[in-house]
């Protein structure tokens, strides 16, 4: 979905989906994950399903795209999102032009229900920005980081490994074996990891409660939740939460 808008100031917010916003006029402010950055004509952001993002502006003109991680290359999303993170960049009138020109055909040709044309624009999209940030020279995408971008999309379901190790096309324990090597933790520690980041940012950012958070990060069983949270930050979820807002 593309919308071009004036946009006012929104609370920390996040979403299921990637978003991509190009500024094209105003100032302000954007926070992605607590870093704060200047609004600026020409700007890019990029945000994940992680990202959680707040914006200060008495009145910005911006191009959003928001899109689902199964609807486009899998190799560029992934650099995308590893070069980004809580970053932006600030593109030149012409590589700006060129991508507000692509946002909008992509637009009518979702509005005709055009699938596959939608799909060779968003890739167009990806593709310009990982050229930009030169992120294009970086290969392909290895098994491992293939399995990374399916739990970053997936976090919030029951995930397993044969699940991550059948989208790699590759055994549970082939998958497990090379998670371990290039990642340094196993693929049950690098999930709970991304887990319980997400619920401390839930928990500090969301009115929802604990028990909810639990579930909404993925987990399924709460008392487990609340035992390795305190194991893990040296304190139970609802205290971490009175101590961040405070």
């Amino acid at each position: 979905m593309v919308k071009e808008k004036n946009i006012s100031s929104y609370p920390t917010h996040w979403h299921e989906f990637y978003e991509i916003e190009l500024i094209i006029s105003g100032s302000g402010s954007y926070i992605i994950d607590g870093v704060e950055q200047k609004i600026d004509r020409n700007m890019l952001f990029f945000m994940t399903p992680t990202n959680f993002h707040k914006v200060i502006t008495d009145g910005s003109q911006v191009i959003t795209l928001m899109f689902m991680g199964e609807v486009c290359d899998s190799d560029m999303l992934f650099k995308l999102s590893t070069v980004f993170n809580s970053d932006s960049v600030m593109l030149s009138d012409e590589d700006a032009g060129y991508l507000a020109a692509v946002m909008h055909e992509l637009n009518l040709a979702s509005s005709e229900n055009d699938d596959e044309y939608s799909f060779y624009l968003l890739n167009s999209i990806l593709g310009k920005i990982c050229r930009i940030n030169n992120t294009h020279r970086h290969g392909y995408m290895s098994k491992v980081q293939k399995a990374m971008l399916y739990i970053q999309n997936n976090f919030r379901n029951d995930i397993r490994l044969s699940d991550i190790a059948a989208d790699a096309a590759v055994t549970p324990s082939y998958m497990s074996s090379i998670f371990l090597k290039e990642c340094g933790v196993g693929f049950k520690e690098y999930l709970n990891t991304i887990r319980y980041d997400y619920a401390k940012k839930l928990l500090e950012y969301s009115d929802m409660t604990v028990t909810d958070i639990c579930f909404e990060s993925g987990f399924c069983d709460y008392a487990n939740f609340e035992r390795h949270f305190k194991e893990r930050f040296l304190m139970p979820p609802s205290q971490y939460r009175r101590k961040r807002k405070k």
